[in-house]
């Protein structure tokens, strides 16, 4: 009788442990797909700008490149409750061609002193349902930028 007893207590818990393992892994997949796209966009360099050691990016390219990155990194995203391409469509990009300061939504600020790419996203995610199926919206944010190279 006392391990019933114990077994329904203990069950659930171990369900919410793997319910809340499973969120916080989506999530790094989703963090990890948005960086992966930002560090394609940066490097998009104008290497004859580089070659004369001022770097640049082609604001219009970096995106489209980001964009086409982030589609195809969130495919495999397990609990994403939207459609990729709605999704990246959602995605605030700032290209920094002299660099600069990323604000994000939390407040948090970034600066770089060399061109940078910052991108950031409240994707919509479900779990798998043992806690219901109730939607959740974190915060992904990624920058990235390449150093400069001096001789």
């Amino acid at each position: 009788m006392f391990i019933a007893l114990v077994l329904a207590f203990l069950t659930p818990f171990v369900f919410t442990v793997i319910e809340f393992s499973e969120r916080q892994l989506e999530v790094a997949h989703m963090e990890d797909a948005l960086q992966q796209a930002t560090r394609s966009a940066v490097q998009l360099f104008d290497y004859e700008c580089l070659a004369r050691n001022s770097q640049r990016i082609d604001e219009e390219r970096a995106v489209q490149a980001a964009k086409r990155a982030f589609v195809n990194n969130i495919g495999t995203v397990l609990g994403l409750a939207e459609d990729s391409e709605t999704l990246a469509q959602r995605v605030t990009w700032r290209v920094l061609p002299q660099g600069g300061s990323c604000r994000f939504s939390n407040e948090q600020t970034i600066t770089f002193d060399q061109p940078a790419v910052c991108a950031e996203v409240r994707p919509t995610m479900t779990g798998f349902g043992l806690l219901g199926y109730v939607p959740y919206q974190p915060l992904i944010t990624a920058a990235a930028t390449l150093d400069r190279l001096d001789r």
